[in-house]
């Protein structure tokens, strides 16, 4: 028995230190070899070696003591191996069998990219929040913080050790920062490419509402990526900011043209005897829409046509039409769309009356609706 006692507490001492007397000098010697060990880990990993290459060590089942007593006597095992560099991410996870185990380790390193993320992002989102629009950012800090349920390059986390005890499988996986940062790195090159793309749109665009969608994806985008810039400062990497000088340029020429637009209403000579329609027409726009009866800049133009009014006698009375038409271009005349509406009004006694109820459904008919409908894609968010 005390033979077996011996052999067991010389494996403790070979892998842990275990003997009281071990001094600090040693245990950074322990440390230093643990590290190489490590290394040439990594080493056999990016050569194409199998997984089973991996250095295991096998520890004799306890004695004495629960499953769970085993667990933790497992995970204690695990502690003294470190990654190749010190800055490393470690992550360490114990299972069933070698994959699940891995997998663990893999969501211990995400979970350490995470609260990266978190930091970083909270630090962005504290600071010019106001440039950008809070909402941009906080839904990006949102969509930012949820994805990290497994690593997005999980292949680079590899496992320098492999242990097994009590039927469990523990093993510890590291991954260079440099590593940990390529998905995000990736994405800024992508969003600030997406934000060149938008501005030259923007730029380029006379479709109002396509202009005004250009500049707002940009900046939603340049929001998304100052966050992988921040963690990926946090991650020891640098990146260079190729766009801040033409979003800041692009947001002077958008103030502009969100001051300049608007509904504009073109007036010309018209017959004068639909003057009254015309003005009800206007009025109704107005109530609902910005609009301004000046020359076009940057805006969207409307035409208003309306026929004169027809009148005719019939078993009910008589009845009064007209046809209206609304045409909507930009400033240079480039059509949009065109509306029309036909609007009717009764009278039982004489003409006056049914123009009396014309005029008023102009005013106040349900036919409205159906332009509201093409104008309200108009307006800019």
């Amino acid at each position: 028995m005390n033979s077996i006692k011996f052999l067991f507490c010389g494996c403790l001492v070979s892998l842990l230190g275990c003997a009281g007397s071990t001094s600090t000098a040693e245990r950074g010697a322990d440390a230093e070899a643990i590290r190489a060990k490590a290394s040439q880990a990594y080493n056999e990993q990016d050569s194409g070696s199998a997984v089973k290459n991996v250095p295991e060590t096998t520890l004799s089942h306890p004695q004495v003591g629960t499953a769970e007593e085993s667990h933790v006597s497992l995970a204690g095992m695990l502690n003294p191996y470190v990654c190749p560099n010190a800055d490393d991410l470690r992550g360490q996870g114990i299972a069933d069998d070698p994959n699940s185990a891995l997998v663990i380790a893999q969501k211990d390193i995400a979970a350490k990219i995470q609260s990266v993320v978190v930091a970083k992002t909270d630090e962005t989102r504290k600071s010019n929040v106001d440039a950008f629009g809070r909402e941009t950012i906080e839904s990006s800090f949102e969509a930012n913080t949820q994805v990290f349920t497994q690593l997005r390059n999980a292949q680079d986390a590899k496992p320098v050790a492999t242990l097994t005890g009590a039927g469990k499988y523990g093993v510890v996986a590291c991954m260079s920062k440099s590593d940990a940062a390529k998905p995000f790195l990736n994405e800024a090159n992508l969003l600030q490419d997406s934000v060149t793309l938008a501005l030259k749109i923007f730029e380029e665009q006379k479709h109002p509402v396509i202009k005004n969608n250009a500049f707002k994806a940009a900046q939603e985008m340049y929001a998304r990526m100052q966050l992988d810039v921040a963690l990926l400062a946090g991650l020891g990497v640098n990146f260079e900011n190729k766009v801040k000088g033409a979003l800041d340029l692009g947001q002077q020429n958008y103030n502009a043209f969100r001051a300049q637009y608007a509904f504009y209403y073109k007036v010309d000579d018209f017959d004068q005897s639909v003057q009254q329609q015309r003005r009800a027409v206007f009025e109704r726009l107005s109530v609902k829409y910005p609009v301004r009866a000046a020359e076009c800049v940057n805006g969207l133009l409307l035409k208003l046509d309306v026929s004169p009014v027809a009148c005719s006698e019939g078993s009910l009375g008589i009845s009064c039409t007209t046809d209206l038409y609304l045409t909507g271009s930009n400033c240079d005349g480039e059509d949009y769309f065109s509306l029309h509406a036909k609007v009717k009004g009764s009278g039982r006694y004489d003409v006056n009356e049914a123009k009396n109820r014309l005029n008023d459904n102009i005013s106040r008919g349900d036919w409205f609706n159906e332009w509201t409908q093409e104008l309200d894609k108009w307006r800019l968010e």
